[in-house]
C-alpha cells in the first residue's frame, strides 16, 4: 500500500470521527441530557406527591401541578444534569402534573430546556371572542359583554365556551380604559388567557359646550376646570366654536420670538416659529387632532382694546396666537386665567403695525399695550380642535388634566430617543424637557432650571466687551459654559454636538439676517427661539444666558427674571445664570419614571 493512499485513508477515517463526534456532542448527547433530565423531573415529581398526599386531586378529571422550581427548592431533584436557572431550563414552565382519570394517578412531565422541550401538551385553548379587542363606547353608554365565540383545544378539541371565566367591570360612569379578561383550562390545566379593552370616552367639545354654556361659550375667571395635557405640555381650553371645534392654548411660556410683521399674523416671524418649529416637534397622533384655523389678526386701538368682537382673520393655519377679544372674553371681574405676569404677544396689531400685549405685571386695565414688533416677548401656543376629539381620561383640573390621546410612558430599558417631546429627564441631579429628537437618534434635552452650587444659583457674565458666544475664547461665556460649568454637572450620557451660535448684525430676530459659527461641545446654553426656555415657575430668580449673538454693543440674548428677553442694553458687567442645553447618547435607555414632572425619567447606559 502506497503513502498517498495510506494518507487518503487516514483522513477519510479522520473525517468519519470528527462527523460522528459532532453529531455525538451536538445532537446526541444533548438529547441523550435531557431525556435523562426528564426521567428524573419525573422521578422527583411522583416522588413529591408520594410524600405529600394531600395535594393529590380527589375529584375526578381534577389536575394539580409542581414546578421544576417548587422541585428545586424543596430539594426533591438530584443527578439533575443541567445548573438551575431560567436561562438553561424554564423553572416555571416546567412542571409535573398529575390527573385523576378513572380513579388511577395519571402523571405528565413537561420539562423545557432551550430548545428542547417534553413532547407534552403544554398550549392552552385557543379563546376567540365576539367582536373586537379593544371596543370603545361613549360616556353614560350601557356596556354589553359580547362573549366568547368559540374555544379549540390542540388535544381536547372544542370546549364548551361556558367554562370560559370572565372577569372585570366597566364603569361607564367615568372615563377610561377598562380591561375583561377571560380564562380557560384544558383537561390538562394548560390556562390561556385574553384581554379586551373597553374604552369609555366622551366627546371633548360636549364637555366644552356645557361647561361654557352660560359664559358666551368661553371659560372665564379663575378656571380651575379646563386643563388639558397636550403632547406632554399643559394648555388651557379657551372655548368651543360654533362648528364644535374647540380652542386650546399653551399654559407655559414656551419661548420667546419677535413678532415681525407686515401688518398681518400670516407670513409674520411668530407663523414661522409656530407652524414650521413648534408644529413640526408634536407626535403625529397630536397633529391628527388638530384642524387649519383662522387666527383673529385685526387692527385694535387704546380706545377699544376693551373689545370682545373680532373683524379681520388670518388666512388658515395649524397654529396660532390668542387675540385680545380672547383675552377679553375670559375675564370676569377683570380677571382671566391666561393672566401671567411675563410679556405674552396677542395676535391683533395697532395702526402702525404694532403687535399687541398683555401682562398681568400691571394692574387692569393696564394690561394691555401695543410693543416694537422685534421685540422678544412671550409665545403661548394655540390649536383648534377636530369637533370629534375624545376625551380618554382625566377630569379638567391641573392635578388631573384631560387626556385626549392614548399615549404609554417610556418602558423601563427603552431608549430614551424614542420618546416624545415636553417628557422630563432627571440626570445628574437636575430635571431636563425633551425638546428634540435628532437626526442622529440623540436626545436634546433642556434644563429646566439654572445650575446650582450647594443649591445656590451660579451666576456668570461675559467677562469682557465681547458680545458674541465664543466658547474657545478665554473669559468668554461660552469659554466659561464648556469649561467651568461642567464642574457643576455629569457629562457622561452627553454627545459632543456641533454647537452653531448665530451671529446677528442687529436685533435677534427669529427670521433675522446671521452668520453661523460652530463649535463641537459636550454642552451649551439653549437659544431664545428653542422650545421650553420662556420664563416658567421652576425658573431662576436671576434670569439666565441664551446662546443668540450680535455684533451690535450691549446687544445679548438674556431671560430678565419676570420672564421676558433683554437684548438691546446689557451692559458689560451684567450676570445671570445658566441652562444646559445637552444631547443624550443615542445608546441611553430609561431606567425608572414615567416622564412625567413629578416622576421624569432616570436614564443610563
Amino acid at each position: 500500500m502506497t503513502k498517498q493512499k495510506i494518507i487518503r485513508i487516514v483522513g477519510v477515517v479522520l473525517v468519519i470521527v470528527i462527523v460522528v463526534l459532532l453529531i455525538w456532542f451536538l445532537y446526541l448527547y444533548p438529547r441523550k441530557v435531557f431525556k435523562d433530565n426528564e426521567r428524573i423531573l419525573d422521578e422527583a415529581g411522583k416522588r413529591y406527591y408520594q410524600i405529600n398526599r394531600a395535594v393529590l386531586p380527589s375529584d375526578e378529571g381534577r389536575v394539580v401541578s409542581v414546578s421544576l422550581n417548587t422541585l428545586v427548592k424543596q430539594k426533591y431533584l438530584e443527578g439533575f444534569y443541567i445548573p438551575y436557572s431560567n436561562k438553561v431550563c424554564d423553572l416555571n414552565e416546567s412542571n409535573v402534573k398529575v390527573v385523576k382519570k378513572d380513579g388511577e394517578y395519571v402523571y405528565y412531565t413537561y420539562l423545557k430546556c432551550g430548545k428542547y422541550e417534553s413532547n407534552v401538551d403544554h398550549d392552552g385553548p385557543v379563546i376567540e371572542l365576539n367582536g373586537d379587542k379593544k371596543v370603545t363606547i361613549s360616556l353614560g353608554d350601557t356596556y354589553k359583554e359580547l362573549g366568547v365565540k368559540s374555544v379549540k383545544d390542540n388535544v381536547d378539541g372544542d370546549i364548551a365556551v361556558s367554562n370560559v371565566k370572565i372577569e372585570g367591570n366597566v364603569d361607564t360612569s367615568k372615563t377610561g380604559t377598562y380591561e375583561i379578561t377571560y380564562t380557560v383550562s384544558d383537561s390538562l390545566g394548560n390556562k390561556s388567557e385574553v384581554i379586551r379593552k373597553v374604552i369609555v370616552e366622551e366627546l371633548f367639545s360636549d364637555v366644552v359646550k356645557s361647561d361654557t354654556a352660560n359664559t358666551n361659550n368661553y371659560y372665564i375667571g379663575n378656571a380651575l376646570n379646563n386643563y388639558v395635557m397636550f403632547n406632554n405640555m399643559l394648555f388651557r381650553i379657551i372655548k368651543i366654536n360654533s362648528d364644535n371645534t374647540v380652542v386650546i392654548a399653551s399654559d407655559e411660556l414656551l419661548a420667546n420670538v419677535d413678532y415681525t410683521n407686515n401688518g398681518r399674523f400670516s407670513d409674520s416671524s411668530l407663523d414661522s416659529w409656530l407652524n414650521d418649529y413648534f408644529y413640526k416637534l408634536l407626535d403625529e397622533k397630536y397633529q391628527d387632532l388638530i384642524v387649519s384655523s383662522k387666527w383673529c389678526d385685526d387692527v385694535i386701538s387704546t380706545d377699544n382694546y376693551l373689545t370682545k368682537e373680532c373683524t379681520r382673520t388670518s388666512s388658515k393655519k395649524k397654529v396660532g396666537i390668542l387675540s385680545i377679544q380672547d383675552y377679553n372674553n375670559t375675564l370676569n371681574d377683570g380677571v382671566s386665567f391666561l393672566d401671567y405676569e411675563g410679556i405674552v404677544w396677542y395676535s391683533n396689531f395697532d395702526s402702525n403695525n404694532n403687535p399687541w400685549t398683555l401682562t398681568s405685571l400691571f394692574d387692569y386695565p393696564l394690561k394691555s399695550e401695543p410693543m416694537s414688533q422685534d421685540s422678544l416677548f412671550n409665545v403661548r401656543p394655540a390649536v383648534t380642535l377636530k369637533s370629534n376629539t375624545k376625551i380618554l381620561d382625566g377630569d379638567g383640573t391641573i392635578s388631573n388634566p384631560y387626556i385626549l390621546v392614548e399615549n404609554e410612558s417610556g418602558r423601563r430599558n427603552s431608549k430614551i430617543n424614542e420618546r416624545q417631546i415636553g417628557e422630563y429627564v432627571y440626570y445628574s441631579g437636575y430635571t431636563f424637557r425633551i425638546s428634540n429628537i435628532t437626526g442622529d437618534n440623540t436626545t436634546e434635552i433642556i434644563m429646566t432650571d439654572v445650575l446650582k452650587n450647594d443649591g445656590v444659583e451660579l451666576s456668570i457674565g461675559y467677562n469682557n466687551d465681547d458680545n458674541v458666544y465664543n466658547p474657545n475664547k478665554k473669559g468668554n461665556l461660552g469659554y466659561q459654559v464648556v469649561n467651568e460649568m461642567t464642574s457643576y454637572i455629569s457629562t457622561k450620557l452627553f454627545e459632543k454636538t456641533k454647537v452653531e451660535v448665530p451671529i446677528y448684525k442687529n436685533k435677534v430676530t427669529y427670521n433675522g439676517k446671521k452668520n453661523i459659527k460652530s463649535y463641537n461641545n459636550l454642552i451649551t446654553i439653549p437659544s431664545t427661539f428653542d422650545i421650553f426656555t420662556g420664563k416658567g415657575n421652576d425658573s431662576s430668580d436671576g434670569g439666565y444666558w441664551y446662546i443668540d449673538s450680535s455684533n451690535e454693543r450691549y446687544n445679548k440674548t438674556v431671560m430678565n427674571p419676570v420672564g421676558t428677553v433683554n437684548y438691546t442694553d446689557v451692559t458689560d458687567d451684567w450676570t445671570a445664570g445658566i441652562k444646559v442645553k445637552a444631547y443624550l447618547k443615542d445608546d441611553v435607555f430609561i431606567t425608572d419614571g414615567d416622564g412625567t414632572l413629578t416622576n421624569p425619567y432616570k436614564v443610563s447606559n
